[in-house]
């Protein structure tokens, strides 16, 4: 490996987002914020993807979003936000229609299915997968919409889309980048990102890997817009409960870990802002728990216990491997690690930037 740096030049972390966690304190929360409700009778107090494929008989009848709840906190996991598309009301899909009213409701409050739950369970949030209008892709895009209740797009452009979820206090993200760009066509994105600063993130992992390619645009749009306007991963199963074959199941694969010290609706939107989290995709694994991620004057390590190797990226590259990586060795300006543990599983931390500076002789 051969560092760009200038060889009378200094490295060091400009923004670290793990900077003011508390790693002994904090609850690793497991969340999902892109999931539907369902659209099948599933298990509630079952971890396995409902329904299964095998002689699935098709039925009108559908569970609850409230047995989705209970299924999700059977499995672990402490946040959730149901993201119900816009074209989605009572069961029935109105894909093409003209808007009218009722599409503007979302899945909320949680009371209406007796689940608003005290912060020692599961955490909800407000949310709604909408879409929008942007320039060099055909159709609507899909934005999600969390903390406000906002419904429906109403065919604006996307960027309206997005500061309408500002203009209500909320916070958005992109989901399955994958599927309308590749990493050589993002500009697109980087412009949503210079104009609307509650604009979290992107999906990096969606289901069972739908769209390995958003981790390449990821990394794109890391090294295009550096530290002065971080893009933060998240990861979610988009699940529906639809019967899916072997290999290609939605339930537990991908998700958001928070890091939070209290748990609230308003402290996991500010852990989403500050990139307080990791992202984790389990496969036919078990994805690895990151337990510290820390940096001591120029090195940054890494603590992941039942991970098997880990590999830091830089600029969409492998730059170096192992629990530790001197700043001065990256090439460009940020680094992220990739803990790999078995079976395919893999968790990401969020990106740390490198401030690099020329010497004064």
């Amino acid at each position: 490996m051969t560092p760009n740096h200038s060889k009378h030049g200094s490295s060091s972390i400009s923004h670290n987002p793990y900077a003011d966690v508390n790693w002994t304190e904090t609850t690793h929360c497991l969340s999902q914020f892109h999931l539907h409700e369902p659209r099948n009778q599933i298990d509630p107090h079952s971890a396995s993807h409902d329904p299964p494929a095998e002689n699935f008989t098709t039925t009108t009848e559908r569970s609850t979003p409230s047995e989705l709840i209970d299924k999700y906190q059977h499995a672990g996991y402490g946040s959730l936000a149901i993201t119900e598309h816009e074209y989605y009301v009572d069961g029935t899909k109105h894909k093409g229609e003209p808007f009218f009213e009722e599409l503007e409701e979302t899945s909320w409050p949680w009371s209406r299915w007796d689940r608003d739950r005290s912060p020692n369970e599961m955490i909800p949030i407000q949310g709604a997968e909408l879409r929008g209008t942007i320039d060099g892709i055909d159709g609507l895009h899909d934005i999600v919409n969390l903390g406000t209740d906002l419904g429906h797009g109403r065919e604006r452009s996307l960027l309206k889309v997005a500061t309408d979820i500002v203009m209500r206090g909320g916070v958005s993200f992109l989901p399955h980048p994958g599927k309308y760009v590749d990493p050589d066509s993002i500009e697109l994105y980087v412009t949503m990102f210079q104009q609307v600063d509650s604009l979290i993130g992107i999906e990096v992992f969606n289901a069972h890997d739908r769209y390995p390619s958003s981790r390449a645009i990821w990394d794109v749009l890391l090294t295009e817009l550096g530290s002065k306007r971080p893009v933060w991963a998240v990861a979610n199963d988009d699940y529906h409960a639809r019967p899916r074959p072997a290999g290609s199941e939605r339930f537990d694969q991908s998700r958001t870990v928070l890091l939070l010290e209290t748990r609230s609706p308003s402290n996991v939107i500010e852990a989403l802002q500050q990139g307080h989290s990791y992202v984790q995709y389990n496969d036919t694994g078990v994805a690895p728990k990151i337990e510290s991620v820390s940096v001591d004057d120029e090195l940054v390590r890494i603590e992941a216990p039942s991970a098997s190797t880990v590999t830091w990226i830089s600029a969409g590259e492998a730059v170096d491997t192992g629990t530790e990586i001197t700043v001065s060795d990256v090439p460009n300006q940020y680094v992220r690690a990739e803990a790999t543990g078995r079976d395919g599983a893999v968790s990401c931390t969020q990106p740390l930037y490198i401030e690099q500076t020329a010497s004064t002789f």
